[in-house]
């Protein structure tokens, strides 16, 4: 992993996956819907796969779509899948004197007709066909242009698909901010202005805040300057502070029992139900953690330390995805210490190999020490599971770029474990750095214009 600074603190990046939810918040309605943009392409759930000839139609070419876009074809046989989960699905299309008859299959059932004719263009898209109601899960839609046509139809031959909305029955409400089913948010370079106008980009609030102490000596760490990088919308009621908080200070001082005890109450002065990142990444970077008694030791006292002077604060065991580096314990959960623990969690970027197929993302998901490895663990546990840090690393050589696929990847994991036991994600954290380590951010788009755009569509669409 990276070893950053901010101001004379090294701080390291991590993708941390844990955490339990202690909070309360605005409830969103059980029955929500998303959106499904004809730009948003691939194979994953919530995209478009178009097949065949399809031509597309933008900028001065529509003047009625929520985003200036939308695909048509002339071919027969021409198709668009579109795979979802929810339990009723729209399509949005054009109205025309010209067009044709498509069918509509869900999950390899029967053909429904969907008519685009119109006595005139209609001055929007408009719903051209909507499902019967279906059992709340992922399904598989199937759109085909058939050589049929209305009997009204004459002068061309055309279908088209701007967009798709999913309804979903959650069966239960969201306590989060942003809507999403596990607190969402990230890391804004300790800035709290960043947090909000990311916040604002992205159209959801942010349910996290992730900060990191100045490590270099107790004297600074015990300076709460990062309390300060909450936004002015933070509600310690119902969002959460997450902090990460080395074991030892960068000159190895084991510190004090008052110390200890000191950061504890600053950090619950900001959220006394916050998440402590106690020692993240101890198999990787920079924790000391080339003994294992001598980790798990210091990691129980400073734990009992914490959880005596702030006992509402909990506490993270984060590693970084993978084996562990050489010269430290081989096996990172055997530093894991019952009864002192809240969440596990992982950090993982989108690095060797990159995660722009499904075989390389698969790797990352099923190796030991991999995300199902690690969520696992925490599941027998009984723990919940958390991202810490996670983010497309174009500062990287061994990353994939502006890799939107990550993205894809990343939250179809989430969802799919979310959607089998609900609870089971605490939070997740974007690190959105964009000056000096890892151009992992985001926002501004700038450096990762496509994969923005994925990440604000997939949050668009959970959250919706």
């Amino acid at each position: 992993m990276y070893v950053r600074r901010w101001g004379s603190a090294v701080l390291a990046l991590a993708l941390a996956m844990g955490g339990t939810l202690a909070v309360t918040g605005t409830a969103q309605a059980a029955t929500t819907t998303s959106t499904i943009e004809d730009t948003v392409q691939g194979t994953g759930l919530g995209q478009v796969q178009f097949s065949g000839d399809w031509g597309y139609c933008g900028d001065n070419c529509v003047k009625a779509t929520t985003d200036n876009s939308f695909r048509w074809t002339e071919n027969v046989g021409s198709s668009a899948t579109i795979r979802f989960t929810g339990n009723k699905i729209s399509l949005y299309g054009m109205k025309e004197p010209w067009a044709y008859i498509a069918t509509a299959k869900i999950d390899g059932g029967a053909a429904a007709d969907v008519d685009y004719y119109a006595p005139a263009v209609s001055a929007t898209t408009v719903p051209v066909w909507t499902s019967p109601a279906l059992a709340q899960g992922t399904h598989t839609l199937v759109l085909t242009m058939t050589n049929r046509h209305n009997s009204a139809s004459s002068g061309g031959q055309a279908i088209t698909l701007d967009r798709a909305v999913v309804t979903s029955d959650t069966g239960s409400t969201s306590p989060h901010a942003s809507g999403l089913p596990w607190s969402d948010g990230g890391y804004f370079m300790h800035d709290p202005a960043q947090a909000t106008a990311f916040a604002s980009w992205r159209g959801r609030p942010v349910d996290n805040v992730l900060a990191f102490t100045d490590r270099s000596t107790w004297e600074n760490q015990l300076n709460p300057w990062w309390g300060d990088t909450v936004p002015s919308t933070f509600n310690a009621t119902r969002d959460d502070f997450i902090l990460g908080v080395p074991l030892w200070t960068d000159d190895q001082n084991y510190g004090t029992d008052a110390q200890w005890t000191q950061l504890a109450q600053e950090i619950a002065a900001v959220d006394p139900n916050g998440y402590v990142r106690l020692g993240w990444e101890m198999n990787c970077c920079f924790s000391f953690a080339e003994d294992a008694t001598t980790w798990r030791n210091q990691y129980t006292r400073a734990a009992r330390l914490i959880r005596a002077a702030a006992p509402g604060l909990k506490l993270v065991f984060n590693p970084n995805e993978g084996a562990s580096k050489d010269q430290l314990v081989a096996d990172p959960s055997t530093l894991y210490v019952a009864g002192l623990v809240d969440v596990i969690a992982i950090d993982a970027y989108d690095w060797y190999p990159a995660y722009n197929s499904a075989a390389n993302a698969n790797l990352h998901f099923t190796q030991t020490y991999g995300w199902n490895w690690w969520y696992n663990f925490a599941r027998s546990k009984g723990l919940p599971f958390a991202i810490g840090e996670f983010s497309v690393a174009t500062g990287s050589s061994a990353s994939g770029g502006d890799n939107p696929a990550y993205f894809t990847y990343v939250y179809d994991w989430l969802k799919a474990k979310n959607t089998a036991a609900p609870g089971s994600i605490a939070f997740v954290s974007l690190f959105n750095e964009s000056e000096r380590y890892c151009t992992c951010n985001v926002y501004p788009t700038t450096a990762n214009p496509k994969a923005a755009a994925r990440y604000k569509s997939i949050i668009t669409s959970l959250a919706s």
